[in-house]
């Protein structure tokens, strides 16, 4: 037999009530909690700078060019910024890349066709369109290091095109003093940013 009385086994046991005050700890130790978990969080997420709009000329920076990079599919070729230049870059939407040089007083997206600027166009075997382009009676070009070629119009020649062996991009190079752009392509100091 059981040393339980009958009377006690029949009765219901009382259950024990939490404490008021240790609810209310917890659901504040676990509201703090999340809190805590979701500044971590916003605090150090690495947002990407937003990827400007095509036609919309911004500052060049590192951040930037990796958008745009990533954007159009292909390098962004310019050169080492000169001192006293401020770069900037306006994608179009087929894939094209304009990389200007400002100086002065000159605000992003001034009109004045003053400034050193590279374009980078993408082009099905660059190499032999401008080899073709190269064979017209108001062209001239010259060969490149690399095997590439340069090129430029007489009607135009503060443009020079440039393409390389193997490559899908044409790269322009304009400047307002035309032997400014063939000595920037010839010399190599035309090449993919980073």
């Amino acid at each position: 037999m059981s040393a339980v009385s009958a009377s006690a086994a029949a009765m219901p046991r009382k259950r024990r009530r939490p404490r008021r005050g240790m609810v209310v700890a917890l659901l504040l130790a676990a509201l703090l909690a999340a809190g805590g978990a979701f500044a971590a969080v916003t605090l150090t997420r690495d947002e990407a700078p937003a990827l400007p709009a095509a036609g919309e000329p911004v500052l060049l920076t590192a951040d930037v060019l990796s958008r745009v990079s990533a954007a159009v599919g292909h390098e962004v070729y310019g050169v080492a910024a000169p001192a006293g230049t401020r770069p900037e870059v306006t994608r179009s939407s087929s894939g094209e890349v304009w990389v200007r040089y400002l100086s002065g007083d000159a605000k992003l997206g001034d009109k004045r066709a003053d400034y050193l600027t590279i374009g980078s166009y993408p082009r099905a075997d660059a190499l032999a369109a401008a080899k073709a382009a190269a064979e017209g009676e108001q062209s001239r070009s010259a060969e490149l290091p690399d095997g590439g070629l340069m090129l430029w119009s007489l009607d135009r020649p503060e443009s020079v095109y440039a393409a390389s062996p193997g490559s899908d991009l044409l790269v322009e190079v304009y400047s307002p003093d035309p032997a400014r752009a063939r000595a920037l392509v010839r010399d190599g100091a035309v090449a993919p940013l980073r």
